[in-house]
Order: structure tokens, then C-alpha cells, then sequence
């Protein structure tokens, strides 16, 4: 194993990107001071519509060792009074607002209660996205700033509209290890899984075609062995954003030589739209 000089900063801090140019780019922090690198050292979370990535020079300690691997490093929790702390306030929750001028009520609030989506103080009431594993443990969640009339995430480069709970509470040494939005809703009878790459995406979807499971990876890099593990032997269906099918699919063909059963559609990567699109614009384009 190698050990590493630098990693990528794991705070919600975004710069401008040497590429596109958007505030978008995460930048390399040197272990040892808390520094971070050079200017153009980092990676742009524009996946598809960019792609930027330049590591450090001289990226690991001089003189390392290659050493059996260890255990793996658990991951820390949050406490469950926390989660139920949040599962209120939905009236100035934007996002639920925006479902609410799409589904009944009925609809938007059993899906609420069922992906366990809470509500956040900040950003005037934004959403979390909990994520809640197969023992019922929560790794931590995801809070997003919604706008309530087109139900789009809000980007302003003056702040950051995503940070953790884990965060907030100022959590020290906190060891994060995502799991899959929705994981816990696996069971021993569930059979069909839609995999998207949204959380937003996963309740629409959820209403839309209740016939599947529908979990997110919440970004494009969350397809991976370490999120779809717990799936295994299971029917997987997964719908990668516009852009996104070759990267998901090199990963499927990858597993389904290990036991999985993941079957990629192509179905947005062969509608005429713009790279980034998914399930829930092709429904609003579909439907105009």
C-alpha cells in the first residue's frame, strides 16, 4: 500500500476550475501541513461535462513500504435521534414544494416517509438525503438547497448548496463511508432495483414506477463494487445520466463477472439532449 502526500479536500469548498471554469474544483490538500497544492492541482466534479483531474507531483512519501493490508477502517455514525430530529418542518422544505405541484400529497409524503428524507435549518429549509445502510446504522446525510419552483439543486458560487450533517455537528475524526440512498429499504423479497444517479431522481422515480426499488449513488463515481455490494445476486437495472453509460457500463461488465446481474440502459444516451440529463428531465421534456 502506498502511502499518499495528498488528498483530495474533503470539505464543501469549490474553486474555480483550470478547464471550464466553473466553481467546481476540489482542490489536493498535502497531509502533513494542511496545505493546499498548486493552483491547478485537483479534480473538477464536472465528470462528464469536463473531466479536468491533475495530481501532485510526487504524489506519496518518500521511502514507503508495500504492507499487508489492514483491516478496513470502520465508518462512524450518526445517531438515529438526529435523523428523527429532521423528519418535520416539510412546509418549508423547497423540494417537497416543488413535488407537490407534480404528485398529491399522499404521494410526495409516503415517499418522504419512506426514503426517510428530512429537513434541514439551513439554506431556509433544505433536504436531507440520509443515508441509512442494511443494519439500520447511518453513515451520515447529504444536505442539498432546493429551488421550490423547478425543483433544481441551487448553485451559486458564493456558497456551496451541498454539505453533510456530520459536518455541522463538527464530528472530529469522522470516518464517512457512503452507502447507497435507499440502501435500507433492501430486504429478503426485494427483487427489482432502478439505480440512478440523483436522490432527487430515486423519489420521482419511486412514485413514477413503484414497481422497482430505486436507490442513488449521488454522483457518477457511486456506481462502484463499495456501494453496490450489499446488491449482489439481485436484478439491477441502472440508468446512468447522458454522458454517463461507458463509465457504468466498463463497472457492470466488471461485476457481472463476479455474480451480479446488472443490466445498463441506454436509455438516455440515446435521446438528443445534453450531456448530465436524467430519468426526471426526459419525464418533464417527454410530457411537455
Amino acid at each position: 500500500m502506498i502511502d499518499y502526500k495528498y488528498h483530495l479536500d474533503k470539505t464543501s469548498k469549490k474553486f474555480n476550475c483550470p478547464q471550464c471554469d466553473k466553481k467546481r474544483f476540489v482542490k489536493y490538500i498535502e497531509k502533513q501541513t494542511g496545505n493546499y497544492a498548486g493552483s491547478q492541482y485537483g479534480r473538477c466534479d464536472r465528470e462528464i461535462n469536463c473531466g479536468y483531474r491533475a495530481y501532485p507531483k510526487n504524489n506519496y512519501i518518500e521511502n514507503y513500504n508495500y504492507v499487508t493490508p489492514s483491516t478496513p477502517v470502520k465508518p462512524s455514525y450518526i445517531d438515529k435521534e438526529y435523523l428523527q430530529k429532521t423528519l418535520t418542518k416539510y412546509e418549508i422544505n423547497p423540494l417537497m414544494t416543488y413535488l407537490y405541484s407534480h404528485y398529491s400529497e399522499g404521494e410526495v409524503r409516503t415517499t418522504f416517509d419512506k426514503y426517510q428524507v428530512g429537513t434541514s435549518k439551513m439554506y431556509s429549509g433544505a433536504t436531507i438525503f440520509w443515508q441509512v445502510d442494511t443494519t439500520g446504522k447511518i453513515r451520515s446525510g447529504k444536505i442539498m438547497a432546493y429551488d421550490t419552483s423547478t425543483g433544481n439543486r441551487i448553485k451559486n458560487d458564493n456558497f456551496s448548496s451541498i454539505t453533510w450533517v456530520h459536518s455541522i455537528l463538527k464530528k472530529e475524526d469522522y470516518n464517512l463511508k457512503q452507502c447507497l440512498f435507499g440502501l435500507h429499504l433492501l430486504n429478503q423479497t426485494t427483487n427489482k432495483i432502478g439505480i440512478v444517479e440523483s436522490e432527487k431522481t430515486a423519489l420521482i422515480m419511486s412514485i413514477e414506477f413503484p414497481q422497482f426499488t430505486w436507490m442513488s449513488t449521488g454522483s457518477i463515481n457511486g456506481f462502484k463494487h463499495e456501494f453496490l455490494a450489499p446488491l449482489i445476486k439481485r436484478d439491477i437495472t441502472a440508468f446512468p445520466d447522458k454522458g454517463g453509460y461507458e463509465k457504468w457500463k466498463k463497472t457492470a461488465d466488471m461485476l457481472n463477472d463476479k455474480g451480479f446481474e446488472i443490466t445498463i440502459s441506454k436509455l438516455l444516451e440515446n435521446k438528443e439532449n445534453e450531456n448530465g440529463w436524467d430519468l426526471v428531465d426526459m419525464l418533464n421534456y417527454e410530457n411537455k
